[in-house]
């Protein structure tokens, strides 16, 4: 009996081990740019002293973890202030990382514990929404 095309014999050493041929031939789609946008409930007691931690430290921490902020924003509803900002990553696990990275950065751990044992609460609920581009979005500038 004859062997089977070379193209066949990975497709039927896939299956002898249980990968379906789909697998064989599947490729991750390409990483896409995503923008995050995030909105932080905040408190009037508390609002400037949250302004003042995220501008004097959180920026600067979260830059060294390779946050790219685009815009920052504060707005107010019926619930009081807001903080809103704008982010831009060039994948959403990169995303995901840089976060990781910033949650466990020991600068920030002591800052955020430091700042809330003096001021209390700051910040209520965090709304966070990743952005994927339509694929007739124009560009972003």
């Amino acid at each position: 009996m004859r062997s089977p095309p070379s193209r066949y014999r990975a497709i039927l050493a896939a299956l002898a081990v249980g990968i379906t041929p789909l697998a064989v031939h599947a490729v991750d789609p390409p990483a896409r740019p995503v923008q995050q946008l995030r909105v932080y409930q905040l408190f009037d007691a508390t609002s400037g002293a949250f302004h003042d931690r995220f501008r004097d430290h959180a920026r600067r921490i979260m830059a060294r973890h390779g946050f790219d902020i685009v815009a920052m924003w504060e707005t107010r509803t019926e619930r009081g202030p807001e903080f809103v900002y704008l982010l831009n990553w060039p994948d959403e696990a990169t995303m995901r990382r840089a976060w990781r990275a910033f949650l466990a950065d020991d600068e920030w751990i002591r800052i955020k514990q430091e700042s809330a044992s003096e001021h209390g609460p700051m910040v209520g609920d965090i709304e966070e929404r990743v952005l994927r581009p339509t694929d007739y979005s124009p560009a972003l500038r």
